[in-house]
């Protein structure tokens, strides 16, 4: 992925919650220098607004189900596995120190209910260095995305 279209995805995000077009968003990046070819900008612009639509769904879906297509995002994008999700740990170092929120990913080659997914962060969080003094609090997945070939 090129330098300009990784930038314009980043601006994709902005625009499309700001209810912006597509064709004065294509405008804004040629004014910027970000543009590159309008196929790929509006295959993009799709899986944004995909990605956008279908953020929190999956904290709707029950632990032992997999969640459904109307709830995974889509994308064509080039991602490490199959599958992707991103879950909201709330963790805090120690006894009155504030709540700590963060967004995780985990990535399988296989589908993965919302129970498996939590248990997923709970064995990946001592494996996390960074993260290893901090006492886990709630786990929410929020977002199931399935890499489509393109």
């Amino acid at each position: 992925m090129s330098i300009n279209r990784s930038a314009a995805i980043g601006y994709m995000r902005k625009a499309f919650r700001k209810g912006q077009s597509v064709s004065d968003f294509r405008q804004d990046m040629r004014a910027k220098g970000l543009s590159y070819r309008w196929t790929t900008m509006l295959s993009d612009w799709r899986a944004v607004n995909e990605l956008e639509t279908k953020a929190g769904l999956m904290k709707y879906v029950r632990k032992d189900y997999y969640p459904a297509k109307s709830v995974m995002a889509e994308l064509p994008w080039k991602l490490s596995q199959e599958y992707m999700y991103v879950v909201r740990v709330k963790s805090r170092i120690e006894p009155g120190v504030p709540i700590t929120e963060r967004k995780v990913n985990i990535t399988s080659d296989v589908p993965m209910t919302t129970g498996m997914v939590e248990q997923a962060v709970i064995e990946k969080w001592a494996e996390w260095e960074d993260y290893t003094a901090e006492e886990l609090g709630e786990i929410i997945p929020f977002t199931a995305i399935h890499r489509t070939m393109e």
